[in-house]
C-alpha cells in the first residue's frame, strides 16, 4: 500500500511539472533561400495535415523528440501558442531573427484588426492590433499569416490585413 501511494504522488508531482523546463530552444533554418517555410505538421508525418508554414529565424521550443526525423514543437508562449511536430533537421540552436516585416493594414476601413489564434475567422480573438503597426510575420497558413506579439504569443492574420 505504501509503495502504491508514493507511486501515485510521484506521478501526481510529475504533473504539476512546468515541462518547459524540458524545452530546447531553436530556430527553424530553411536554408539560404529566405522565401523558404518549413510545415508545422498535426502529425510526426510528412503526409499530415499542416498548420502553417514558417520562416527561417522563427524561434521554436523543441518539447520532444517524436521519432522518424520529427520533433513536437511549440511556437510562441502561454495563451496563444501553436503545437505540432516539424523535422528536426531544418531546426538550428542559434538564433536568427525572423525578418519577415509588414504593416498591418484594414479592408474593413477599422483602425484596428482582430488577431485570431488559428488560422480562421471562428477561432478566439487574442489580440488588437492597430492599422500602420509594424508585425513579424513568422509563417502562413491558408490565406491567413501567423504573427509575433509582444508578449511572445503567436497570432493569425488575414492576408489582406499585411502589406
Amino acid at each position: 500500500m505504501k509503495k502504491m501511494c508514493a507511486v501515485l504522488l510521484l506521478g501526481l508531482l510529475m504533473g504539476l511539472c512546468d515541462c518547459s523546463a524540458m524545452a530546447q530552444a531553436a530556430v527553424v533554418h530553411n536554408g539560404s533561400d529566405p522565401s523558404a517555410r518549413l510545415h508545422l505538421r498535426e502529425q510526426p508525418d510528412k503526409g499530415a495535415a499542416s498548420l502553417g508554414r514558417f520562416y527561417t529565424g522563427t524561434p521554436v521550443e523543441i518539447i520532444a523528440d517524436a521519432g522518424g526525423g520529427f520533433v513536437q514543437v511549440v511556437i510562441g508562449s502561454g495563451r496563444a501558442c501553436v503545437s505540432g511536430y516539424m523535422l528536426a533537421q531544418y531546426l538550428a540552436p542559434s538564433a536568427q531573427d525572423a525578418t519577415v516585416m509588414r504593416s498591418v493594414v484594414s479592408p474593413y476601413g477599422t483602425p484596428s484588426v482582430v488577431v485570431r489564434s488559428r488560422p480562421s475567422n471562428s477561432y478566439d480573438a487574442v489580440a488588437m492590433l492597430e492599422v500602420g503597426r509594424s508585425v513579424c510575420v513568422i509563417g502562413t497558413a491558408e490565406g491567413y499569416c501567423y504573427v509575433l506579439l509582444d508578449d511572445g504569443g503567436v497570432g493569425c492574420l488575414a492576408a489582406d490585413e499585411l502589406k
